[in-house]
């Protein structure tokens, strides 16, 4: 439960992070790639060497590790994508929402329980998802095209894939070797920066991105606890207190309640009475599936 706490607290503070990063100016992208940077020294140092060598080259699971790295840079800025042109709203609400994939990978393909106190939690989960995100209707609002609304829908896709990638390397390449489990998150935080480096410094050639170091310095605020962020969720799967199904949306939506109440005590944020009900209906959820997934 320890690492599960840990995860859901490092996720806030990520999320936390991006909102302060605006007001002092740093370009998010930028912050991004170097945080992957930060994310594979971070993980050496912890390791105690850079395991990435010939013989972690020829590992079974290289190839998802190289996917995850590749889904981790997109998935950033596809929510930065979707963001400018649908919404804040329908963004989170499509990558929170996006808990319904693993949960029923886990539970069709690993053969992960699922009782109806479970199910019913995910259900208030998935709605106070809704409500949380839903913001008050300013009148300030414009038409979106239609083509525009599959970039959630992208979204929702792939923060559940990350989720269901996670959850299936573990539980068929790492179990509980800590050296291998390691060597994995180095690998995909590895190849996220190398694609994201390329792709900066092309923009730096053609002059769209200026150098500057507090996005160096960002990326170091991001890097460290991203990388336990990850590293705390696979011990949670190996430890085996609860099932991914209870894990995996706990952590959701336990990021969403925490992010939603440093909102309203840190940086003064109004809610409306739906979203505070919304809040209430986390707490639920996360009851639900923890004593669903004890029945």
């Amino acid at each position: 439960m320890i690492f599960l706490l840990l995860s859901i607290l490092l996720n806030a503070y990520l999320g936390i992070s991006f909102t302060v990063f605006k007001k002092y100016e740093v370009d998010l992208f930028q912050a991004i790639v170097f945080n992957y940077a930060f994310c594979v020294i971070t993980g050496s140092f912890f390791m105690g060497r850079f395991p990435i060598d010939s013989a972690s080259l020829h590992q079974p699971f290289l190839p998802w590790a190289l996917l995850m790295g590749s889904l981790f840079i997109s998935v950033f800025n596809l929510i930065a994508f979707s963001s400018l042109f649908v919404g804040v709203t329908i963004t989170q609400t499509a990558n929170k929402l996006s808990l319904v994939i693993p949960v029923l990978f886990a539970a069709f393909f690993l053969g992960d329980s699922l009782s109806w106190v479970k199910l019913t939690g995910i259900g208030v989960a998935m709605l106070a998802v809704i409500m949380v995100s839903q913001k008050s209707n300013q009148g300030n609002e414009k038409a979106i095209p239609l083509w525009e609304y599959s970039l959630p829908i992208v979204l929702f896709i792939s923060s559940g894939i990350i989720d269901t990638l996670t959850n299936y390397v573990q539980h068929t390449f790492l179990h509980n070797d800590e050296a291998i489990s390691n060597t994995y998150l180095i690998e995909g935080f590895c190849a996220a920066f190398l694609i994201g480096i390329i792709i900066l410094l092309f923009l730096y050639f053609l002059r769209k991105k200026t150098f500057r170091f507090r996005h160096v310095l960002a990326g170091l605020i991001l890097g460290v606890p991203n990388y336990f962020s990850i590293y705390c969720l696979v011990k949670a799967l190996q430890d085996h207190t609860l099932s991914s199904t209870a894990i995996i949306p706990i952590n959701n939506i336990g990021v969403l309640f925490l992010v939603a109440l440093c909102g309203i005590f840190f940086f003064k944020e109004r809610i409306s009475k739906i979203n505070a009900v919304g809040l209430a209906f986390t707490i639920l959820a996360i009851v639900l599936i923890y004593l669903g997934d004890k029945l």
